[in-house]
């Protein structure tokens, strides 16, 4: 049985990477627990499919759809994402403190105020079209998801902004300081998560949204599924059907995306931060909620 549940994606995601770097820092000799649970941690992992027959441990994890919650006798929630997450478990407000990502030790303020707007798609969004160019043309500068968690934040740290279709790009952002906004790219970005997480930090759900998608190739049968996914408005809930590929887009695409994103990042006033002692909040009672886990389950606990 694996230690840790967490989506592990092919070429890397920063946002889920992190897994394998957080919980073993926090807790040294967290290996011990191996065979014994199984970590629910950092990312979108309450999806109804779990195996019941064994314990399960919630460090800050979500879920992304409604009634997607299954409770069970061996779930050991210690806190979740957000307050959507909760009531779906129908677990009590203060359970909902946030994501456990902020609790990476390098996430700490201090960026610079004169560079570009930093753009941070969707890990998937990012290898379907050429977001540099798009970028570059917008006047912007693309952070790539597929690098480390620590790549990730020097590059966020030479940025006077960000612009994130990246739930953890926003969260990243938020935790250090750097003025943030969201934005909608593709069908990808989830609505659901993005609500649950901003609940926690009393921000308004305000993204910009691209009025076409960018894809280099489609195949037929994709079209057709996402001409159809358009047609009966497929996860209208929680996903934007309209951003759905039907072709491979042409430099006119481009060029319209471009503007949209250079147009959107003259309007500072979009991009801003929670407030820090909310942050430092959060942070002192997800640590205080690891130390009553490490307490439990006799494990060391690093709270630096």
């Amino acid at each position: 049985m694996k230690l840790l549940k967490y989506c592990d994606i092919k070429g890397g995601n920063f946002g889920d990477d992190i897994n394998l770097l957080l919980w073993n820092r926090l807790f040294p000799n967290l290996a011990e627990l191996t065979e014994k649970v199984l970590i629910y941690g950092v990312g979108t992992l309450l999806d109804g499919r779990h195996n019941q027959s064994i314990r399960k441990v919630v460090l800050g994890s979500g879920i992304g759809e409604f009634n997607s919650a299954l409770p069970d006798k061996n779930w050991d929630f210690r806190w979740v994402r957000g307050p959507m997450t909760a009531a779906e478990f129908r677990l009590p407000d203060e359970s909902a403190i946030g994501d456990a990502a902020i609790l990476w030790p390098e996430l700490t303020p201090g960026h610079d105020c004169d560079g570009p707007v930093g753009l941070i798609p969707h890990y998937a969004t990012c290898d379907a079209f050429d977001w540099n160019n798009v970028s570059a043309n917008a006047g912007m500068t693309v952070v790539n998801p597929r690098q480390s968690p620590n790549e990730v934040i020097a590059q966020m740290r030479g940025c006077s902004r960000i612009l994130a279709e990246s739930l953890h790009g926003a969260i990243f952002a938020d935790a250090m300081g750097i003025p943030w906004a969201a934005c909608i790219l593709t069908h990808r970005f989830n609505e659901f998560k993005w609500h649950d997480w901003l609940a926690t930090i009393n921000r308004p759900y305000l993204p910009m949204i691209a009025d076409r998608p960018l894809v280099r190739y489609i195949s037929p049968g994709k079209a057709f599924a996402n001409r159809l996914a358009k047609v009966i408005r497929y996860k209208q809930g929680t996903r934007c059907p309209a951003l759905r590929p039907i072709a491979a887009s042409t430099p006119s695409d481009a060029n319209a995306v471009s503007h949209l994103l250079r147009q959107y990042a003259l309007s500072t006033s979009s991009f801003y931060c929670s407030d820090r002692k909310m942050i430092a909040l959060q942070r002192q009672l997800m640590r205080q909620r690891c130390a009553e886990f490490a307490n439990d389950y006799r494990l060391q606990f690093s709270a630096a």
